[in-house]
């Protein structure tokens, strides 16, 4: 593995480590982005985005994460498992969508999960903290 990658891996898990200590909002926005398309990623790749629904975080701030990396085909497939509720607007919601996800077939937007590889979710992330850095930089 990229020694790059595995710094990032690195510090994705002492990341995850704070938030379940001390929540997420404990860290850094670049820092949420890039932790919370790390981790759905994860979680796709393993059960497909129902099991996303499954958990609390509302489809927009994921959709929001994966266009800020740039992962554009990733944040338009999320964005498409919503219409597969009967109303797309219960996406944001973690309680209202639940009762609707044995209906739900994501296959197709799973696929396009799994065709990102975790290297080039990895080279995202470094890029987008790359410009985050440079961008705090200047205001600063």
């Amino acid at each position: 593995m990229n020694p790059r990658h595995e710094q990032i891996e690195s510090t994705l898990a002492r990341l995850a480590r704070r938030v379940s200590e001390l929540g997420f909002e404990s860290i850094a926005v670049p820092e949420q982005v890039a932790l919370l398309a790390y981790s759905t990623h994860s979680v796709v790749t393993n059960g497909g985005l129902k099991q996303f629904y499954e958990g609390s975080i509302p489809l927009s701030q994921l959709v929001s994460a994966l266009r800020a990396l740039k992962l554009n085909l990733l944040a338009n497939a999320a964005l498409a498992s919503a219409a597969q509720f009967p109303d797309p607007a219960l996406a944001d919601n973690p309680v209202a969508r639940r009762e609707h996800l044995a209906q739900m077939n994501t296959d197709k937007q799973d696929y396009v999960f799994f065709r990102l590889s975790l290297d080039e979710l990895l080279d995202a992330i470094n890029a987008f903290w790359k410009t985050a850095r440079a961008a705090a930089a200047k205001t600063s």
